[in-house]
C-alpha cells in the first residue's frame, strides 16, 4: 500500500480571495490607464472622472454624458484616436498587459 499526502497550502494561498481581489484591482487600474488615451477629450473632464470601483470590479467614467460618448458611433469626436467603445480599442492593444497586471497583482 502506498499513501500519498499532498500539501495544498501554497496553492490555496495563491488562489485565495484576497489574491484574486488584489489582482482584479491591479487589472482595473492598468486598464483604466490604458483606456484613458482613447476616451474623448474636449475639456478633459471625462478623462479626469475615470476611476476604479472600490472593489476593483471595473473602471468607471462618471459624467452625465459618459455613456452617450461610449456608445455613440456617429458623434464627431474631435481628438484623433478617440471615439466610442474605448474599451475595445484598448483591449486589442493592451490585453496581454492586463493579464500580466492581474497575475502580478494576484501574486501568481
Amino acid at each position: 500500500m502506498v499513501q500519498i499526502t499532498i500539501n495544498l497550502t501554497v496553492a490555496r494561498n495563491k488562489l485565495s480571495q484576497g489574491n484574486v481581489n488584489r489582482g482584479r484591482y491591479a487589472l482595473a487600474n492598468q486598464s483604466l490607464a490604458d483606456m484613458n488615451q482613447f476616451v474623448p477629450m474636449d475639456e478633459d473632464i471625462l478623462r479626469m472622472t475615470g476611476h476604479v470601483n472600490n472593489d476593483g470590479s471595473g473602471a468607471i467614467w462618471d459624467t452625465p454624458y459618459a455613456a452617450n460618448l461610449f456608445y455613440m458611433p456617429k458623434y464627431n469626436y474631435t481628438t484623433p484616436g478617440t471615439g466610442p467603445r474605448w474599451d475595445i480599442k484598448a483591449k486589442r492593444i493592451f490585453m496581454s498587459d492586463w493579464i500580466n497586471a492581474f497575475l502580478k497583482g494576484a501574486d501568481w
